[in-house]
């Protein structure tokens, strides 16, 4: 209707007394407010589903959140619980109730600590909680000792919160905790090697340190302080803010230092005179290593030994050394002088022999010139002159005398040129180094050795006369020449002895490289085998028989070329075919990277 209601058309059959169909009748019923009720209700029903639709979602999601926290919860490697007021469980995961000696979390729920630990353990427990319910105020990262269900201890770091109601009473308390018994394991085990090795760095007779590449010490252990004179290590780090200069005789030698841990990183046996802290000198050996962080050197760590007595006795072997090689020589130097000293006395007394008859002669020829002046002059005179001549032989003693000074002088020449080389090489001990010209030395060195190696090798030298004086120590040097021609002499020899050609080779060079010069040594001995090779400059270590040498040359020359010189040795080697020795020596003096 244009009213807005609703009517509902019914309809009847009329009939009359007889039965007969007379028509129908129509009438009409307003339903407006029956369907409104039925919209409503339809509506109502829709809102139902709806709000059940929603009911479901929010439970199915709370329940997928319920199991996702629980899931969380228990897979988490921490212990998880929470309690009411009264110290009872109300949630745990699985390490709590694994930690408690239950089987499932629900085992916990409704009960305290005091149902599973000792009563002393749970007293404290329970305080704590209650502490924090009565106070509302959180306790973070307490540290607490446990026990699991059999018995062995447990360190758990605990956290416990109070826990809040919507208008902000506490109800009861969330707690989580971490194992850290591992860890405190880790620390008791780190404590024990720390004093163990603070143990060994305070007791250890050799001198350990830190100190930046500045120069300022950071650490040292008594053993430090003790080799330079301080009472404590603290003194010396207090009182020593300047390496260089303080603990060096020659600051220089700290540069050299600095500037072999840049190149290598590391260094070993790195000699040096030290000073003590009442200004004594001495001797030190270093050996350290550079420690690097984020590409750059920020410390040097290592350790350093008093080797006074060492050096002492290195310069007394260096002598007895040097005796050895001089009785070694004193022979082979006396034939050598011997040879020329011989021919210049037979020649000597020849030219003796050779004035008395010319004197014969010459007297003669003034008794003639003197008859003739006087005209006194008769046959019997001339034929005694002639005579005395013919006697004499003239002819011969002009042909020979020239001939004997030649050699008289050849042979002075020689005993000079041995004497000149035997003062060259032994060289007054200088403890400077001064400027030296290195092919004269070795040529010295060279004639000193002659005799002994003259009868088993040739010697052939390519000396570079480009070279420029070298800082250096004589002496020493000379030794160490001296000793490396002598074992190539020998090792020559050996070759001989195992019927090889009696005659070898020995070679030495010298080669200008701008920042040092190369000295090679070449033999073609024995070659040295490969089992030792890695000994060969070991004190004492020697390959020769019992009787010819002491293992001391080429340890002292080692010694001497590196230690002293800032130089390198090696040596290259081929069994059957030889050795080559290669000494470099720098010439500003300052030491190479080994």
């Amino acid at each position: 209707m244009k009213d807005g209601r609703t009517l509902e058309r019914h309809s009847t059959g009329l009939k009359n007394s007889e039965g007969i169909h007379l028509g129908r009748v129509w009438f009409f019923r307003d339903i407006t407010p029956h369907k409104e009720a039925e919209v409503s209700l339809q509506r109502a029903n829709a809102l139902a589903d709806e709000a059940n639709r929603r009911l479901l979602t929010e439970r199915s999601m709370l329940e997928n959140e319920r199991n996702i926290l629980r899931a969380l919860i228990d897979n988490i490697p921490d212990f998880i619980y929470v309690k009411d007021t009264s110290s009872r469980f109300i949630v745990a995961n699985a390490h709590v109730a694994h930690l408690m000696g239950a089987e499932m979390p629900e085992e916990l729920l409704g009960k305290t600590d005091f149902d599973f630990y000792p009563q002393e353990l749970a007293n404290g427990f329970h305080e704590d909680e209650q502490k924090v319910i009565r106070s509302g105020q959180p306790l973070y990262n307490r540290e607490e000792t446990s026990c699991d269900r059999a018995g062995n201890k447990v360190n758990i770091l605990t956290t416990k919160v109070p826990l809040r109601d919507s208008q902000g009473q506490i109800i009861g308390i969330a707690c989580s905790g971490h194992d850290i018994s591992l860890r405190k394991k880790m620390e008791h085990e780190l404590r024990q090697a720390e004093q163990k090795y603070r143990g060994i760095f305070d007791s250890a007779i050799i001198g350990i340190f830190q100190s930046t590449p500045g120069g300022r010490v950071l650490s040292v252990n008594p053993a430090v302080a003790n080799i330079y004179g301080y009472d404590s290590p603290q003194e010396m780090m207090a009182s020593v803010p300047d390496i260089a200069r303080q603990a060096y005789v020659d600051p220089e030698r700290r540069e050299e230092f600095k500037l072999l841990m840049e190149k290598i990183g590391e260094v070993q046996n790195f000699e040096y005179e030290a000073l003590r802290k009442d200004g004594s000198k001495f001797w030190n050996s270093l050996s350290a290593v550079a420690i690097c962080e984020n590409g750059a050197v920020v410390r040097y760590e290592g350790m350093i030994q008093d080797v006074t007595e060492r050096k002492q006795l290195q310069e007394q072997l260096l002598q007895a050394q040097k005796l050895e090689s001089v009785g070694a020589l004193a022979a082979g130097i006396a034939h050598e002088i011997n040879s020329p000293t011989q021919y210049i006395g037979d020649n000597v007394r020849f030219l003796k022999d050779a004035f008395l008859d010319l004197k014969s002669l010459l007297t003669n020829y003034e008794r003639l010139l003197s008859a003739a002046k006087n005209n006194a002059l008769s046959g019997e005179t001339v034929q005694e002159v002639w005579e005395a001549v013919e006697c004499i032989d003239t002819g011969y003693l002009l042909d020979e005398i020239p001939k004997a000074i030649d050699q008289t002088l050849e042979g002075v020449t020689r005993v000079s040129t041995i004497v000149g080389a035997m003062k060259e090489f032994s060289h007054p001990d200088i403890k400077e180094k001064v400027p030296l010209d290195l092919n004269r030395a070795i040529s010295s060195t060279i004639t000193v050795a002659r005799n002994e190696w003259k009868y088993v090798a040739e010697m052939e030298t390519e000396f570079d006369p480009s070279l420029l004086p070298v800082p250096c120590l004589p002496g020493e040097f000379n030794q160490v020449i001296l000793n490396l021609i002598i074992n190539a002499a020998h090792t020559i020899a050996d070759v001989a002895r195992n019927g090889g050609p009696t005659m070898g080779k020995i070679k030495v060079q010298t080669l200008n490289c701008v920042e040092w010069v190369e000295i090679r040594i070449q033999d073609t001995g024995t070659g040295i085998p490969e089992e030792v090779q890695n000994r060969i400059f070991d004190p004492f270590f020697t390959t020769k028989e019992i009787g010819k040498g002491t293992g001391q040359g080429l340890a002292i020359a080692r010694s001497v070329v590196i230690t002293k010189h800032g130089g390198s040795i090696r040596f290259e080697t081929e069994e059957g075919k030889g050795t080559t020795f290669i000494i470099r020596l720098p010439y500003d003096g300052k030491a190479l990277s080994t």
